[in-house]
């Protein structure tokens, strides 16, 4: 079945080129997150849905719609047979799934089960009948949240503070940066180690003079996946202890 929708495709990538117009078949639009939040703690996640609306007539025939992620299928639907996800993409959708009840549309969006840390890339729909083909895509970010997110600082005996910072268990590799009284705080690099699991272990660490010091200080490390939205932060507050008279 894939073997015979690729060569279809290929036919009509000779057909409709760059100076030839086809308009069989045409996608109108891509509903597809810019990213997705998998929560390790969820038993039942929501699905992913990825969801590609085109314009294509009832009478048109050799209708194949396609999944790709990073150039390689992963979903493929015929309106004559059932949704078909490729082997990376085996037990991780929901073929069940219906986004509308029209013959031609019926299986057209991706239901994700249990989306993967790798699962992020480019998705390409593509569409294509006998006389036309047409595809669009969008890049998608899966964000894995993380396990712990820890703050804390400790006096060392040569009179300085160390504060640390640590996120466990994030994909991908955050940002992580560490702010005293709303100013950032010289750290060390950015150490990090990625586990079997394609998951991060993140870590800054930053010394400042006890006496630099002011009483109450607010200590805070702000944790971002860069290109996203996803910010968190955590705060301590520092006091001078003195001993009483």
């Amino acid at each position: 079945m894939a073997a015979i929708a690729s060569s279809n495709e290929q036919q009509q990538q000779q057909k409709c080129n760059a100076e030839t117009f086809c308009s069989a078949v045409k996608i109108i639009n891509l509903k597809v997150p810019s990213t997705y939040l998998l929560d390790q703690t969820s038993k039942t996640p929501d699905p992913l849905i990825l969801d590609c609306e085109y314009e294509v007539d009832e009478n048109e025939k050799g209708f194949v719609l396609k999944w790709l992620l990073d150039n390689q299928p992963v979903y493929q639907w015929i309106p004559s047979k059932n949704p078909f996800p490729f082997q990376s993409f085996k037990n991780r959708v929901d073929t069940s799934y219906v986004v509308s009840q029209e013959h031609m549309h019926k299986h057209r969006a991706m239901a994700i089960i249990k989306p993967l840390a790798n699962f992020t890339g480019e998705y390409m729909c593509t569409v294509q009948t006998y006389s036309g083909i047409d595809r669009k895509s969008v890049k998608l970010k899966i964000i894995v949240r993380e396990s712990k997110f820890d703050l804390s600082y400790y006096l060392n005996g040569d009179g300085y503070i160390t504060v640390d910072c640590h996120a466990r268990d994030i994909s991908p590799l955050p940002k992580l940066q560490i702010r005293i009284n709303d100013e950032l705080f010289t750290t060390d690099n950015l150490k990090s180690v990625r586990g079997e699991n394609g998951l991060y272990n993140a870590s800054i660490s930053g010394r400042i003079r006890k006496d630099q010091l002011e009483s109450p200080a607010t200590i805070e490390c702000l944790l971002s996946i860069p290109e996203t939205n996803y910010n968190k932060r955590r705060s301590t507050t520092y006091y001078v202890i003195t001993s009483g008279l």
